[in-house]
C-alpha cells in the first residue's frame, strides 16, 4: 500500500493564505499560491485545495463550524478509497481558532480515524521572517502521520484542538493548552506523545461508518465574564428574552461565583434555571483547575441553584460543545420538564477529551 502523501488544504481566511497583488492583500485562489510561499511543499506533498471561505476568524459563527465539518466529511467520503490521501489541514485565523477546533472535534466525535490540522499565522507569508509558512509546512507534515484526532499546529507545538486556547496576538507561539500539555512536538521529526490519539493500523484510514457525525450547533448562547460589582439585574432581562438558549458565566477562581447582595448571582443562575427552564454553566477564567473543585461557598451555592460545573474545559470548548448539545436536545424535542437534566448530563460526558 503506498505512502499516504496527499493532503487537503480547507482554506477558510485568516492571515496565513493572503496573497500580495498590486491591489493589496487578497485570499488564495488555488494550491499554487501557497507553494509559491512554501515551495519545499512540493518536495513532500501533493496539496489539494478546497476554497471553502474567506473570513476574519472574528466573524465567524456556528453555521461556519457546520460547514468546515461537513466539507471535511464530504471530501472524506470522496477519498476513502484512496490509498494516497491522509488527511486535512484547515487555515484558519487565529482569533477563533480555538473555538473552530473545538467544535469540530466534536463534529466528527472521539472516533475519527484520520489527522485534521488546524492552523494559522500571525503574520501574512510576505514577511520573511513571519510564522506562515512555516506554520503550514509543518501542519502538512502532521497531516501525514497517524493522527486519528482534530488538532492545532502552531509554532513548535501540536496541541488538542478541544484543549487549546490563544494567550498572545503578536508572539509567535499564540496558543497554549491550560490544564493539558501539547500532544505533539515538532522536531526533526513530529514527536507525538503517548496521549495523542492515533489510527489503528488494522483499521482504514477513512472507516467513516466508525464516525457520529453531528455536525449542527445551537446559536443564542450568551456569556458573562463576571466582574467585582456587576449588577445581576444587567443580565435578566437577557436570560428572559427568546433569542437566549442558555447561560455561560465565567467564574472566578475554582468556579466561584458573587453570592453577597447586591452582586449575587445566584438569583440569576435560579431564574435562568427554575423560571425560565434554561440551563446554566459554570467556566472558569482559570481552565487549569475544574470548576467542581471549588470548596468555596460562592461555587458551591452557584451549583446548588442549579448551575452546571465544566470541569476543566476551556472556555472555547466548553462553548461550542454547550452549542451542540443544545442543538441534538432541540432536534431530539427533548420536552422542557427533561431538558435541563439532559443537557447536565451531556455536559459531563468526555465525547473527544476535552476535560480530565
Amino acid at each position: 500500500m503506498a505512502t499516504p502523501s496527499r493532503v487537503c488544504i480547507i482554506y477558510t481566511g485568516g492571515t496565513i493564505g493572503m496573497v500580495q497583488t498590486h491591489d493589496g492583500l487578497r485570499p488564495p485562489e488555488d494550491p499554487r499560491d501557497f507553494t509559491r510561499f512554501a515551495p519545499e511543499l512540493e518536495s513532500f506533498v501533493d496539496v489539494d485545495f478546497e476554497f471553502l471561505l474567506n473570513k476574519d476568524s472574528t466573524n465567524m459563527s456556528p453555521a461556519d463550524w457546520t460547514k468546515i465539518s461537513e466539507a471535511i466529511f464530504r471530501i472524506a467520503e470522496r477519498e476513502r478509497d484512496s490509498s494516497d490521501f491522509a488527511g486535512f489541514v484547515i487555515a484558519h485565523g487565529t482569533d477563533t481558532m480555538h473555538f473552530s477546533s473545538s467544535a469540530v472535534a466534536f463534529a466528527l466525535g472521539g472516533e475519527l480515524t484520520f489527522p485534521v490540522v488546524f492552523t494559522g499565522a500571525q503574520t501574512a507569508p510576505q514577511v520573511p521572517h513571519g510564522d506562515a509558512r512555516v506554520n503550514l509546512v509543518r501542519a502538512c507534515k502532521v497531516a501525514l502521520t497517524d493522527l486519528a484526532e482534530v488538532v492545532v499546529s502552531f509554532g513548535d507545538f501540536v496541541f488538542r484542538g478541544c484543549r487549546v486556547q490563544k494567550k498572545d496576538e503578536r508572539r509567535f507561539d499564540a496558543f497554549e493548552a491550560p490544564g493539558y500539555f501539547p500532544i505533539g512536538h515538532i522536531t526533526e521529526v513530529i514527536d507525538l506523545h503517548p496521549s495523542a490519539k492515533v489510527r489503528d493500523p488494522d483499521c482504514p484510514r477513512f472507516d467513516l461508518a466508525r464516525i457520529d457525525f453531528r455536525p449542527d450547533f445551537e446559536t443564542g448562547v450568551f456569556q458573562v465574564a463576571l466582574i467585582p460589582g456587576l449588577h445581576p439585574e444587567l443580565v435578566l432581562p437577557v436570560i428572559a428574552h427568546d433569542a437566549c438558549k442558555g447561560l455561560m458565566l465565567q467564574s472566578f477562581g475554582w468556579g466561584n461565583v458573587p453570592d453577597e447582595d447586591p452582586y449575587s448571582f445566584e438569583k440569576v443562575v435560579s431564574a435562568c434555571v427554575d423560571d425560565h427552564r434554561k440551563p446554566v454553566l459554570i467556566v472558569s477564567q482559570f481552565p487549569a483547575h475544574a470548576t467542581e473543585g471549588s470548596a468555596y461557598a460562592p461555587g458551591l451555592h452557584a451549583v446548588k441553584a442549579g448551575a452546571i460545573p465544566t470541569g476543566n474545559m476551556t472556555n472555547a470548548a466548553a462553548a461550542a460543545k454547550f452549542c451542540w448539545i443544545l442543538e441534538q436536545i432541540t432536534r431530539e424535542g427533548s420536552a422542557r420538564s427533561d431538558r435541563l437534566e439532559e443537557v447536565r448530563r451531556r455536559m459531563q460526558v468526555n465525547y473527544v477529551r476535552e476535560m480530565d
